[in-house]
């Protein structure tokens, strides 16, 4: 491709990497408005947290919805101003709620508008536009949500102290819609609606015997009630239920004698962890293949999980170990999406991850409190460290057993 023809998936690509930085990164700074929340309407901060969950639950049970709708033939861009409405809207709502109830209620609606520009559909762009180097730019993308977050939490921290939540809240909603926006504004959901093709559809290395090239897909039938895809359950609840023992890092390190400063710590280096494995994987999926990339994380998951259960060698192996366990957030979001769209092809994308995201969904509101009771009952997170690790074990042999199921079909379609 000349330099002219280049340009709109460079567009598309920087746009939708400042809309992951947006829609995903922003969130997970949001925990800086707990505490001043709960202290402006006079409440604890757990009945503040739930209405952030319930948006959460939202986001998974509206994303097979969106997904039929655009299956349908509803215009993405009609989707997404309606998303962004319902943003706005539940933003305002939330940041003015006089009591939990209603930041209870707007939160039904925010999980609504943000299940048109999450994962799903961040995923969807770039797998569309993308026939060469999906891996890298949707790892590249993932790991600007990361890096989003890192930058977010200072700077709402200060307009809290500044302006107040209230305010820092609105802010905080209208610069999430100005990430958006040049996605709604000025990228069509597929290549062909602009008379172009997926970048790299055109490439002889593109184009390849799916014997020899990975990306190439199986294009299994998506049925539920099919091994195949209950193993894939499987495995992402494994994946899933690991990477929310994140939410305990901090404790877990004074658990161990550490200071409160070293439990921050250990969770900044897992979620570095997190933003590089993202790059990572992206990379070495598209040059080795999908079940390569995620077996890397996988090891590195479990070599973290068992540093950090035996707690050899001080402060600095515990942070070494926290970086090695922040790879698993790499499986957790691109690695499960890359392998779902390998089994069951680009037409079935959309139906089979919709699915996922709503058993995620509730796997991850559920992940973090069970670890939680675990270890109010034991008094240690030796129990759900080492159940990371069985966790990992199984996950291990659900990417075998999908491996397996991948060669078999490969062989099928081979010419006799």
């Amino acid at each position: 491709m000349n330099k002219q023809s280049i340009l709109p998936y460079v567009k598309v690509a920087v746009f939708v990497c400042l809309m992951a930085c947006g829609t995903m990164g922003l969130p997970n700074a949001y925990g800086v408005f707990y505490k001043p929340m709960a202290d402006g309407l006079g409440t604890g901060q757990g009945a503040i947290t739930l209405h952030m969950s319930i948006s959460n639950l939202a986001i998974g049970i509206f994303t097979p919805v969106m997904s039929r709708s655009i299956a349908r033939g509803h215009k993405m861009r009609n989707i997404m101003m309606v998303a962004s409405a319902l943003i706005i809207a539940s933003g305002v709502a939330i940041a003015l709620a006089p009591s939990t109830l209603i930041m209870d209620v707007a939160a039904i609606v925010r999980g609504i508008g943000f299940a048109a520009v999450s994962m799903l559909v961040i995923t969807l762009y770039i797998g569309n536009w993308f026939e060469k180097g999906r891996g890298t730019i949707t790892g590249i993308a993932l790991s600007g949500s990361g890096i989003g977050s890192a930058i977010a939490s200072p700077i709402v921290t200060a307009c809290i102290q500044r302006f107040g939540y209230q305010m820092a809240y609105l802010g905080f909603v209208g610069f999430t819609l100005l990430t958006i926006l040049p996605v709604l504004l000025f990228c069509p959901l597929t290549p062909e609606e602009v008379g172009l093709t997926p970048y790299g559809a055109n490439d002889s290395t593109a184009n390849e015997d799916s014997s020899t090239k990975e990306s190439a897909g199986l294009g299994l039938p998506f049925r539920v009630f099919t091994p195949t895809f209950a193993v894939l359950l499987v495995f992402v609840l494994c994946i899933v239920l690991i990477t929310t023992l994140s939410g305990h890092m901090s404790s877990l390190a004074q658990d161990y004698g550490y200071s409160p400063q070293l439990g921050a710590l250990l969770l900044s280096a897992s979620m570095v962890g997190n933003v590089f494995s993202k790059f990572a994987l992206g990379a070495i999926a598209d040059r080795l293949g999908v079940f390569k990339a995620i077996v890397c994380s996988l090891v590195t998951t479990i070599c973290g999980l068992v540093l950090i259960l035996l707690n050899l060698g001080g402060q600095n192996a515990l942070l070494a170990s926290g970086f090695l366990f922040g790879t698993s957030f790499s499986i957790g979001s691109l690695g499960i999406s890359l392998l779902t769209r390998y089994l069951y092809g680009d037409a079935q994308y959309s139906s089979a991850y919709s699915t996922i995201s709503l058993i995620t969904s509730f796997a991850s509101a559920a992940g973090v409190t069970v670890a939680g009771f675990v270890f109010d009952l034991t008094g240690s997170y030796a129990v759900p460290i080492a159940s990371g690790i069985a966790l990992a074990l199984l996950a291990g042999g659900c990417l075998a057993y999908l491996r397996w199921r991948a060669t078999s079909q490969l062989h099928k379609k081979l010419p006799a």
